[in-house]
Formats: C-alpha cells, structure tokens, sequence
C-alpha cells in the first residue's frame, strides 16, 4: 500500500499524500503486534482509525481499518 503512486481516481499522490499513507500502513501493522501492553495497542488502533479517515476522505485507500 505504501507503495502505491496514485489515488483511486488515478491521480497521482502528492509526497504529502504518500506520507499519509505511510503513516496509516505503519499504524495498521503496529496494530497487530502481540508485544505490546494493551493500552498501547488501543492508542494505536484510534490513531490508525483517524488516519483512515484522512486516507478514505481523499480517496487514498479503499479499505476497512479492520480493527475491533
């Protein structure tokens, strides 16, 4: 995903909208540790979820943040 070079509409990202995107994939990966204490865990999934909206609102990412 932080790879991609355009958005949904085939626009190219901007190195601001890459960053976003960047930001939103490391959260979601952190997300899924196992290592972590769960208060940790927690802040992550709603630091990712507020990056999805960003990411969503301006057609960055066509998924679900999938966390509980």
């Amino acid at each position: 995903m932080a790879n991609e070079v355009k958005d949904l509409l085939g626009n190219p990202l901007s190195k601001d909208e890459r960053d976003l995107v960047d930001l939103y994939t490391r959260l979601k990966t952190m997300s899924q540790r196992t290592d972590l204490p769960p208060v940790a865990v927690a802040n992550v999934k709603q630091a990712m979820v507020l990056l999805w909206n960003a990411c969503n609102d301006l057609a960055l990412i066509a998924e679900e943040p999938g966390c509980d």
